[in-house]
């Protein structure tokens, strides 16, 4: 099957199957990344799952309560996602601001202000984002 080149227009996103396949928690990785105000409301111990309606789409999903905390309450703390953080952390926090839905590079840099969007989509491709478990999006 022919592979399509990847584009800034492409889309990446966390892949959570792999998370678990290496044997790595997801979760506390997102509880680690949590704002104060989410760590207060959720506990890493209690697994919740909630309906979660994408802003955009308006699409209604079931969601892990840590992820729709982060996209819906983390995502407006200004240290959340910064042009301060590593280039990786920050695009891996912008993948988790977003819900985990699916961002081209494009997307990610409008969010993060940091490098541009080819610099992103290099950082994508890379050993150390693959090693994140963000992979490209096939719909």
């Amino acid at each position: 099957m022919p592979v399509a080149r990847l584009t800034t227009k492409s889309k990446f996103f966390i892949d959570l199957a792999y998370w678990e396949q290496q044997g790595r928690d997801f979760r506390q990785e997102l509880y680690d990344a949590l704002c104060d105000e989410c760590r207060q409301m959720y506990s890493l111990e209690t697994t919740l799952m909630v309906d979660h309606v994408d802003a955009e789409t308006g699409e209604v999903k079931v969601m892990d309560a840590l992820l729709d905390c982060a996209s819906a309450v983390c995502r407006n703390a200004p240290d959340f996602v910064s042009p301060r953080m590593p280039l990786t952390r920050a695009i891996f926090r912008a993948l988790i601001a977003a819900g985990n839905r699916p961002q081209s590079a494009e997307e990610i840099y409008a969010q993060i202000k940091k490098g541009s969007p080819a610099i992103i989509l290099k950082e994508l491709l890379s050993l150390q984002m693959e090693q994140d478990g963000i992979t490209p999006f096939v719909a």
